[in-house]
């Protein structure tokens, strides 16, 4: 069995040199994959039309990003088990503007083992940008921390499938799969971790993972429509979404989804704005009275982001 990595690195300094012809093959096979693609944040169209006039003007500055594979590993039709496959990582847009009138671009390679360190490569690359809305970037925390547990599953999953149990003598199916409470080998929870990462509170990170879940079962144009702004549905309507188990297909538009949450009584009685507001104040005094203590820089962005979480629920 070939090395892949030498595999894949000797075909790159094959396909790329300073002329950028001998790209082109790269170019004009380049893969865009729904699953990737929905992760990027969508663009507000004066965004995105102020993008397609600086390509148009000044031609695209930055190189696209792709991730080199094998179509095998992606479970695509292949001729040859090395048969290379070029996915779009970052810069969708600037691919659609190109793609459509016929622009040059350049391509920077990347390597990733598997779609999921693709995944966590894509949603800090995004998180790392400061035009994200509030909602955009409680999103993207939310899918890192899914996707890490999907992960931490699997793996367990794969080492019980050996013959070993969980600790409580039976092999298990639970979405959490790890036993409540139990920490990573790196000694700190999944929301720990990410919290320490992204400089926010572990609540916050399980909060955002209840958003996601909620956005992922709207249909994409809703989805989008909530993370731009343009669609207004109170973030805690959506976690509670999230937590439901038996919706059989994704939610279209504003109406079924305001009447499924009445219906299945996800919603509480009360303003869910005024109790969502209420929490946030409760979260605000209790960190201001940790940081009087702990002076952390962590602790104050915290209190920043959390403060500007509460205006734009007031706006």
């Amino acid at each position: 069995m070939k090395d892949i990595r030498n595999i894949l690195a000797s075909k790159t300094k094959q396909a790329l040199s300073s002329n950028l012809l001998n790209a082109d093959s790269i170019r004009k096979n380049i893969i865009i994959l729904d699953e990737l693609k929905e992760l990027i944040p969508p663009l507000m169209d004066e965004e995105f039309a102020q993008l397609e006039k600086n390509i148009l003007e000044h031609g695209c500055q930055t190189p696209l990003q792709v991730w080199q594979t094998t179509k095998a590993q992606l479970g695509l039709p292949y001729n040859q088990e090395e048969e290379l496959a070029y996915v779009l990582i970052d810069g969708h847009n600037r691919h659609r503007i190109c793609t459509q009138h016929n622009r040059p671009f350049e391509v920077y390679m990347l390597f990733f083992p598997s779609i999921k360190e693709a995944k966590d490569y894509m949603i800090d690359l995004q998180l790392g940008r400061r035009n994200l809305t509030t909602q955009q970037s409680s999103y993207l925390r939310g899918l890192r921390y899914n996707n890490e547990k999907i992960d931490k599953n699997s793996n367990l999953k794969a080492v019980l499938s050996k013959g070993q149990t969980d600790p409580s003598g039976n092999l298990t199916d639970d979405s959490e799969a790890m036993p409540k409470g139990q920490t990573d080998p790196s000694g700190i929870s999944t929301a720990e971790r990410l919290a320490k990462e992204y400089k926010v509170s572990a609540k916050t990170i399980k909060r955002d993972a209840e958003f996601a879940k909620g956005l992922d079962k709207l249909d994409i144009t809703l989805r989008n429509e909530v993370l731009k702004g343009t669609t207004k549905v109170d973030k805690n309507v959506i976690q509670k979404i999230g937590k439901s188990t038996d919706l059989l297909k994704p939610i279209g538009d504003i109406e079924t989804l305001m009447k499924l949450t009445t219906d299945n009584e996800v919603v509480e009685k009360v303003n869910p704005q005024n109790e969502n507001i209420e929490r946030q104040a409760n979260e605000l005094i209790n960190l201001s009275k940790k940081f009087a203590k702990s002076k952390s820089k962590a602790d104050l962005e915290e209190i920043i982001r959390l403060a500007q979480e509460a205006i734009s629920q007031l706006n």
